[in-house]
């Protein structure tokens, strides 16, 4: 038999190691507690930026099929732009294609700045760039836009990818009307643009408003779809050669800087 000092001392013995294992033993639940909520936060941020790319590429992605074409299509739909179907007897053929638009306007914008440096004048702090960007795409935007809202209340069966489609073709007689007329004739005579803009964007703008008129299902409501649209496109080319340049031949004389 034990005394009862021994017995307690016993049972201290006995406790102290027991205590101190169940601390170790709790410590080490606690860190492996840690380490899981740690690992599960890394795998929800790295879920959640893996989701992020996924959805940024899936919206890229939407947008291929309208840039996915061969350059010997864009030359065709560039020519067809022309002329019009109702000329050939054709049916009028309208593409939901962008690459094409994106590129005529681009071009249209490096035209509108060479022709500046033709005149040996141009605008401090790239204003003259900005702004051409601005117009270019302002308009083939801003017009698609209002030509499309025209062609929803007149019941015309065009999506808003083939309006764009078909007003960015339809610079293309834009740009050769500026182009040829700021490059081949330097002359202060306006005759050579204006037999390029009776040819050239008359017969753009005569097929943007036949295909209209064509996909237009009352014919009355076609006739004042195709006027306006016809209208606004030729109108759009006289702005560029009467009013764009002398504005910025205007901010030239005040502050001019001459290319050499």
């Amino acid at each position: 038999m034990y005394s009862e000092d021994e017995s307690v001392t016993l049972e201290m013995g006995d406790y102290e190691p027991h205590s101190e294992s169940q601390g170790q033993d709790q410590g080490f639940g606690l860190t492996t507690e840690m380490q899981s909520q740690i690992a599960g936060k890394m795998f929800e941020l790295g879920t959640s930026k893996a989701k992020e790319a996924f959805s940024l590429y899936g919206r890229i992605d939407i947008l291929r099929p309208y840039f996915d074409v061969e350059p010997s299509q864009v030359q065709k739909r560039l020519v067809s732009a022309l002329i019009p179907e109702k000329l050939t007897g054709t049916t009028p053929i309208v593409v939901s294609e962008l690459y094409g638009p994106l590129m005529v306007v681009l071009t249209l914008i490096a035209v509108m700045l060479a022709g500046m440096k033709v005149t040996g004048q141009t605008v401090q702090e790239g204003t003259l760039m900005g702004t051409a960007i601005g117009t270019c795409f302002g308009y083939w935007i801003g017009a698609s836009v209002f030509f499309f809202g025209l062609a929803y209340f007149c019941d015309t069966k065009l999506s808003p990818i083939e309006v764009l489609s078909l007003c960015g073709y339809g610079l293309f007689g834009t740009l050769l009307c500026m182009g040829l007329s700021t490059f081949l004739i330097t002359s202060a005579s306006n005759l050579f643009f204006y037999a390029t803009w009776g040819v050239l964007g008359v017969s753009s703008a005569f097929r943007m408003g036949y295909i209209f008129l064509d996909r237009t299902a009352v014919r009355k409501q076609g006739v004042t779809v195709a006027v306006v649209v016809a209208s606004v496109h030729l109108l759009f080319i006289l702005y560029l050669k009467f009013v764009y340049h002398k504005t910025y031949e205007a901010a030239a004389k005040i502050n001019p800087i001459h290319v050499r």
